[in-house]
């Protein structure tokens, strides 16, 4: 099955929330696929997804989206023009914090332009503990225009369950779904993995998983349950896609 040129945002308002990680998992169901996979990051200050992709197959394009005004049409200008002379099938965007006062102030170009260039848009929204980045969920202008949407918790963000606003106070979660958006979950990676991966920059997740991986045995199956689970809960619903990866 032929599947449309995709690109993928992980969007939100705050660090830590997830973006990173999401981003991660859009990479490697891509390249799961056998797709030609390009990423931006977005946050060139701490630059995690650059670092765990900038020597293997994947395209990194390196964008300072942390900007405002002129200076953020100014950094969507040097973006598009280096996915316009990329090949790629599949394109990922990594969001800095804050992104929301960038990219849904953008959104009138950022999406015209992705379409222009065959993109269909896919937008996650990784909703952060407080109750101003919930309902953000349903009202970010460019979750509202992406052809497909999806709040999306992170587990490893939301250890606290009991204080978390998703869960405490579900009118967000019900006006998400009723604006016609998703809702996903990125389930929790066991830490001792997560610490040992984060060791092993420069690495696809998928590599890591394999027989050839450094990892012992018992966390390369840890690795790759957690990657078909998040593939199935918050990549392959967002995509449209019924096959989720596996």
């Amino acid at each position: 099955m032929k599947h449309p040129r995709t690109l993928v945002i992980a969007h939100g308002d705050k660090g830590g929330c997830g973006k990173s990680t999401f981003a991660c998992i859009a990479v490697e169901y891509a390249l799961q696929r056998g797709l030609a996979v390009a990423v931006v990051e977005g946050d060139v200050q701490i630059h995690d997804v650059r670092d765990r992709y900038a020597d293997t197959e994947v395209t990194v394009l390196s964008v300072d989206l942390d900007k405002s005004g002129a200076d953020a049409t100014n950094a969507l200008s040097s973006l598009f023009r280096h996915v316009e002379d990329a090949e790629t099938d599949f394109l990922v965007m990594n969001s800095p914090a804050n992104s929301h006062k960038i990219l849904d102030a953008q959104a009138e170009i950022l999406l015209p332009v992705a379409r222009e260039l065959g993109f269909r848009v896919c937008t996650a929204w990784m909703v952060g503990t407080d109750a101003a980045s919930a309902a953000l969920a349903h009202r970010s202008a460019l979750c509202l225009g992406s052809d497909r949407r999806m709040a999306v918790i992170n587990r490893h963000a939301s250890a606290y369950d009991p204080d978390y606003v998703w869960f405490t106070e579900p009118q967000h979660r019900e006006a998400c779904l009723a604006a016609g958006g998703l809702v996903g979950e990125i389930p929790v990676l066991a830490s001792r993995v997560a610490a040992r991966i984060k060791d092993l920059p420069g690495r696809t997740l998928g590599e890591l998983a394999s027989r050839e991986s450094p990892l012992y045995i018992i966390d390369r199956q840890i690795l790759r349950d957690w990657l078909r689970r998040s593939w199935a809960q918050a990549l392959a619903p967002l995509l449209g896609d019924t096959d989720d990866g596996r």
